[in-house]
């Protein structure tokens, strides 16, 4: 006697999509592409924490937030992709200086196959970050480099001096708080510039404050 069995085939896992966002509109415009994917689906939340989410790709509707309300959305998902949506070149920028671990943005012109080649690249574990974006980042990245080579060169009273000036002392006070005379309060500040290349002392000051975080006492 043969025996036959019938398997039930088990149905396809989808990937699900979470929109953060306060819009109903701008959900309107991404459901359609993804509904005509059948491997995927999209839900959108509006308030979460990291318990109440079941996916695998977050997408932050950075039209909805302020900038600091993005960044904590973004802490709520530690371990899962972030991509930013509806957004523009210049708020991209901002978020992803700010959140380096951003895997991808689509602007506000995105189009269907744009957006479903961006989702299923991160999905994959890549990135997605249009080409004027990254150049801009290699850009900043550069000059981030650069001024942390250019300060590890300064001096202790080259650093301290120009945060002083950063603070609005001029070379007479900066002398008498340090016990130094005015010609070499000068004479560092010109060796910090040159090393800095920087042009005036605002500019060489706002770089070392900035570098540092807290002024010099």
């Amino acid at each position: 006697m043969i025996v036959t069995e019938t398997l039930t085939a088990l149905p396809e896992k989808r990937s699900r999509l979470v929109l953060i966002s306060h819009s109903e509109l701008f959900e309107s415009v991404l459901q359609p592409y993804v509904q005509d994917n059948p491997g995927f689906e999209l839900t959108r939340i509006i308030k979460t924490s990291v318990e109440q989410v079941d996916a695998e790709l977050v997408l932050v509707d950075v039209a909805s937030f302020s900038r600091d309300e993005c960044v904590q959305v973004f802490r709520l998902f530690p371990h899962l992709p972030i991509a930013l949506v509806n957004a523009n070149l210049e708020v991209a920028l901002q978020l992803i200086e700010l959140h380096p671990w951003v895997k991808g943005v689509f602007y506000r012109s995105m189009s269907r196959n744009n957006f479903m080649a961006g989702v299923q690249a991160m999905l994959a574990g890549g990135d997605w970050l249009p080409r004027a974006l990254m150049e801009k980042l290699v850009v900043r990245y550069r000059q981030i480099a650069h001024t942390s080579d250019a300060i590890a060169e300064l001096t202790a009273r080259e650093k301290q001096i120009l945060t002083l000036a950063g603070q609005g002392l001029s070379n007479v006070d900066i002398a008498g708080r340090v016990y130094l005379s005015v010609h070499t309060i000068k004479s560092h500040i010109h060796n910090a510039l040159r090393k800095l290349g920087a042009t005036n002392r605002a500019q060489g000051a706002a770089l070392v404050m900035g570098h540092i975080g807290e002024p010099e006492r």
